[in-house]
């Protein structure tokens, strides 16, 4: 049958311990000490500070194909993923938004969207409207020449 939500946050945390370097980050490679942080809702998930890791992947669907992206949400929710990404590079990515997320909660998922947003200020803000949680893409400001200190 399908992996459950433990299968993957054992994987995480197996893949976790084994990929710590010795001496460098953590007491021991087998215990896991977190740092105390905020906590941080997107949508319904809490995370940060001692809340458990919320599990998140990223659809690899076009988001602008809304009956594909909303059924590999829902297959990623029901494998207990617990936040998914969607990439939203432009105004017809972030429109399908409104419709995904409609959808969803149309069919009983309450999965948190996080839009990932491809530097276009005005776009993020159309996403923002239907999305849990708005990702600017760092990748965007790698040669320093982008801002978004102006909404154009």
């Amino acid at each position: 049958g399908a992996p459950q939500r433990g299968d993957f946050a054992a994987i995480y945390r197996r893949g976790a311990a084994a990929s710590a370097p010795g001496g460098g980050y953590c007491e021991a490679a087998e215990k896991c000490e977190r740092r105390r942080t905020r906590t941080v809702n997107i949508g319904g998930v809490k995370i940060g500070s001692d809340h458990p890791i919320a599990l998140q992947t990223m659809a690899n669907t076009l988001t602008h194909e809304v009956e594909a992206t909303v059924a590999q949400i829902k297959k990623c929710a029901d494998m207990g993923i617990d936040i998914v990404r969607v990439t939203v590079q432009g105004m017809r990515e972030a429109k399908a938004c409104e419709h995904i997320k409609k959808r969803l909660l149309e069919d009983g998922y309450t999965t948190p969207i996080v839009a990932d947003i491809h530097f276009t200020p005005k776009v993020a803000l159309v996403a923002a409207e239907f999305c849990d949680k708005i990702r600017v893409n760092p990748g965007n400001f790698v040669d320093g020449r982008k801002s978004f200190n102006t909404i154009d």
